[in-house]
């Protein structure tokens, strides 16, 4: 049945029939729990100003976010343009190592074309000549990799070609150079989230993800910026300052692995792993134009990837562990590596799936005025995309209609991790390194007068969840989330695709993410329902600013994403360097 024609029969009369399809805030009949009306049949009948609101303004409503955003737009320029630092350009690269992909390098390194020596000092040396200016690296171990990588050469100078081929499968990333985000433990390196309390701590061990990479033969380099606690969308913190998008150092690289992404596109590593609770690969990926993957909650431990280990749970939804790359096919090689159970025979499965037998679905956002406007070169790109998918292979496509009004994406992220961290501090009690508790007055003070210890965000987020704090159970909730999980997986099944813009407009001046944050709502829905969803970027706009969408699926289904993902790459070039290749 219809929502059209299961909304009439319910008895509503036609001025509230359109308000309730105009706002779509009526129960999906594909989802038979959804029994968290916005609007009561009572409060309808007797709610004119509401019903006028929702049908006549609406559109008006969305012509005054878009004056909003051309204003806010048109102020970021001015003070950047007015009170920006100035920058050294990233030099051109000059290294053909440097521009390929995690899994050429490896067969490089095996078949002795390059040593892995070689390769590590490259990257090294990339990292040299544009962290100044992207300000991306914040802790090396450059001497202890070079030696790690010569015994690589030792170690391949003493076996047959035999021997050597052997290892794609028992060291798929020998001699492979990666860095991995400060909150994702590498031992002896900074592991403070970057907030000023922790300031000196190093990792004692490594996380079982960096673990699992380091058996599998690569190197890593160091670790990257974060925004404080991990919990922005810039990456910008008081203990190592603010890191610049290689595409253009006025705009932000996302967060919260901003870092990785940073250094990731232009060219300082060969493969970063990052950790996503709302958005945190899909956004940097998006903002720096690489692939990124948040694979299906459970998949990849969680054991060393964040601040506090009681609050680091595999069956914790919310947050995953998952890899960044500059070439799709490099996701599924390191996927394999950081889940070699769940991810079993993945690169199999990848190879197997016949785009012809899916359906796919796309939207342009969250259809809400509280977000920004979709840029045009986005629109282009999504049309685009949904063209040569359906087209080329033959398969159907639709668009989704959301079950409800989605400017309450964040409210039910926010829902879901108060479900998933029952029990936890509060972030005020995070910034004091679970020593105390911050005043959010104080430091606001603090901040005012420009002696702040934390950024603005954080102590916005802070302020917001104070605010949102509630004593009633989650499931209680008008925003529960389960509900809206029940509803993507139901619509998409084992063989659906869902195509949409990871952000409604291209990478962001610093800073211009505090007035737009409801925008993150288009990323942290997937994590409030613990989707699995792959960071696809389809070039640069007229700009030279990265394009991108999310490729979202169902749980368990990773495969279908990356071969997605994959058939994307083929068509529309995937990641396109932010500095000439002079090789």
């Amino acid at each position: 049945m219809s929502v059209c024609k299961h909304i009439r029969n319910q008895g509503y009369s036609q001025r509230e029939f359109l308000v309730l399809r105009r706002w779509a805030i009526y129960p999906h009949p594909s989802v038979p729990h959804y029994t968290n009306k916005l609007f009561t049949h009572h409060e309808l009948q007797h709610s004119d100003y509401l019903s006028q609101l929702c049908i006549g303004y609406r559109h008006i409503l969305f012509w005054a976010r878009w004056v909003v955003t051309v204003i806010w737009r048109c102020i970021f320029c001015a003070y950047h343009k007015l009170f920006g630092r100035k920058y050294t350009p990233l030099p051109p690269i000059e290294d053909l190592a440097l521009v390929q992909s995690a899994t050429t390098l490896a067969e490089w390194i095996r078949r002795g074309k390059r040593s892995a020596e070689s390769v590590v000092r490259a990257y090294i040396h990339r990292i040299q000549t544009v962290n100044a200016t992207l300000n991306a690296l914040v802790d090396e171990r450059f001497a202890a990799a070079l030696e790690e990588a010569r015994e690589v050469d030792h170690r391949l100078a003493s076996l047959t070609k035999q021997e050597r081929e052997a290892l794609a499968d028992s060291h798929p990333l020998l001699g492979v150079p990666f860095t991995c985000k400060d909150n994702i433990k590498l031992t002896d390196m900074n592991h403070t989230g970057g907030i000023v309390s922790r300031r000196g701590i190093k990792a004692e061990q490594d996380a079982v993800v960096v673990a699992r990479l380091r058996m599998a033969g690569a190197v890593p380099l160091g670790v990257s910026n974060v925004p404080e606690l991990a919990m922005w969308c810039e990456t910008s913190c008081t203990m190592y300052g603010r890191t610049n998008n290689p595409y253009d150092v006025t705009r932000t690289p996302g967060g919260s692995s901003g870092g990785e992404a940073a250094l990731l596109s232009s060219c300082g590593t060969a493969l970063s792993i990052g950790t996503d609770v709302g958005g945190s690969i899909r956004i940097p990926s998006f903002c720096c134009g690489t692939f990124g993957h948040k694979p299906t909650s459970g998949w990849v431990s969680l054991e060393g990837a964040g601040l506090f280990p009681d609050a680091l749970n595999d069956s914790f939804g919310i947050q995953v562990v998952g890899p960044m790359c500059r070439c799709a096919r490099d996701l599924t090689l390191a996927l394999q590596v950081m889940a070699p159970h769940a991810a079993k025979d993945l690169a199999s499965k990848v190879q197997h799936t016949d785009l012809r037998d899916l359906k796919f679905w796309w939207c342009e956002g969250l259809d809400t005025p509280l977000c920004s406007p979709l840029d045009p070169a986005l629109r282009h790109a999504l049309t685009a995309a949904t063209h040569y998918l359906s087209t080329t292979f033959e398969a159907p496509l639709e668009k989704l209609e959301w079950p409800r009004d989605m400017s309450i994406a964040t409210l039910m992220w926010n829902n879901k991790l108060r479900d998933d961290y029952r029990g936890q501090p509060p972030m005020t009690v995070d910034m004091t390194n679970r020593k105390g508790r911050v005043s959010l007055l104080a430091e606001g003070l603090r901040w005012l007068c420009g002696r702040g210890r934390f950024t603005f965000p954080l102590l916005m987020m802070a302020t917001f969840q104070k605010l949102l704090a509630v004593n009633e159970d989650p499931q209680d909730s008008p925003h529960y989330w389960k509900p809206m999980q029940e509803f993507l997986m139901g619509t998409l099944g084992k063989t659906g695709v869902l195509l949409l813009p990871t952000l409604p407009q291209l990478a962001f001046l610093h800073h211009e993410f505090v007035p737009n944050m409801l925008d993150f709502g288009h990323t942290c829905i997937f994590n409030t329902t613990e989707m699995p969803v792959t960071a696809v970027p389809l070039g640069l706009s007229k700009d030279r600013l990265p394009l991108g969408l999310q490729v979202v699926v169902s749980p368990g289904q990773d495969h279908i994403s990356l071969a997605v993902a994959q058939a994307l790459e083929d068509k529309f070039g995937g990641w396109v360097s932010p500095v000439p290749v002079t090789v």
